[in-house]
């Protein structure tokens, strides 16, 4: 019989937790709220309010919209195609993994392997190993069809990040997916050869409904993952050109580390983590939604 006085024990878990994470999270907040440039020690620091948000929010006139707009829908853009991406490869590659083969817990191992790379370093590899147009792969690959190579990073910048955050979490998603795909019942299955279901039915009808939460799972956390992602734009496009490859998170990292302002940046921090619980409270409703039609 559990006493009622169990939960203290959560307490010293909960009280860490909430030290790490709520904390610096308020601290943004108030920061959000403050003129504050460190590149201007002369001018004191100041309560501006909402200042800070309207900065970036507020439009004049239709032809003088604030960048902030511009970068919000290339963020939605690149999360949005890469979780699509990753899902659809991420299943096919999941139900490729889920049959036991020679050769299959190697296929299993490496296939993870780019999780486990870190961001800076596929950036630079990608980059100058792959993308180069001089002595890249690509580059060796066109000038060998007889075609002249196109610089991908600067003439379709977002395209080569999708790619990459694509590479990058992928595996994540196979990972997540193969173990719900290993979770299933074995009867369940072989009623289903029984009862003469063909292949696709058994895939689209069967098994995708049974593993939908952690089709759930790994979308919510990919959101997370890659919006919080700027290694791989730093070492490869640098937001670049001009503002055409960023990020909510990489625009709040050229606002604190190079305009030097506290406060704007803590406002685009915070617009950037209420934009990621509204995405994942959105897509969590809509998969919702989406099972309860199977049920």
């Amino acid at each position: 019989m559990k006493r009622k006085t169990d939960y203290k024990y959560l307490l010293p878990a909960v009280a860490v937790v909430a030290l790490m994470t709520q904390v610096p999270f308020v601290l943004t907040l108030v920061f959000s709220t403050l003129r504050w440039n460190m590149s201007r020690p002369d001018i004191p620091r100041t309560f501006t309010g909402l200042g800070n948000f309207l900065y970036f929010l507020k439009i004049e006139n239709l032809k003088d919209i604030p960048p902030f707009y511009g970068i919000l829908w290339q963020t939605i853009l690149i999360i949005g195609i890469t979780l699509f991406l990753c899902s659809f490869l991420g299943f096919l590659l999941a139900l490729l993994f889920d049959h036991p083969v020679p050769g299959i817990n190697i296929a299993r191992t490496l296939i993870l392997g780019p999780f486990f790379v870190m961001s800076t370093a596929s950036g630079v590899v990608w980059k100058t190993t792959i993308f180069n147009t001089i002595f890249g792969w690509y580059g060796v690959i066109v000038k060998a069809l007889g075609l002249t190579p196109v610089d991908l990073v600067s003439y379709h910048p977002l395209a080569v990040i999708i790619v990459l955050f694509t590479w990058q979490w992928m595996p994540f998603f196979v990972l997540v997916l193969l173990a719900g795909l290993q979770g299933l019942d074995g009867d369940l299955l072989d009623s289903m050869r029984i009862d003469g279901v063909n292949w696709l039915q058994g895939i689209f009808f069967i098994k995708l409904p049974l593993i939908m939460n952690h089709l759930r799972v790994a979308i919510m956390l990919g959101l997370v993952f890659v919006v919080k992602e700027f290694g791989l734009i730093l070492t490869t496009t640098a937001g670049g050109p001009g503002t055409r490859s960023y990020t909510l998170p990489y625009y709040v990292y050229m606002q604190i580390f190079s305009a030097n302002n506290v406060g704007r940046a803590g406002a685009l921090a915070a617009m950037t983590v209420f934009l990621t619980l509204a995405l994942v409270n959105f897509i969590y409703r809509s998969i919702e939604r989406r099972s309860a039609k199977y049920n």
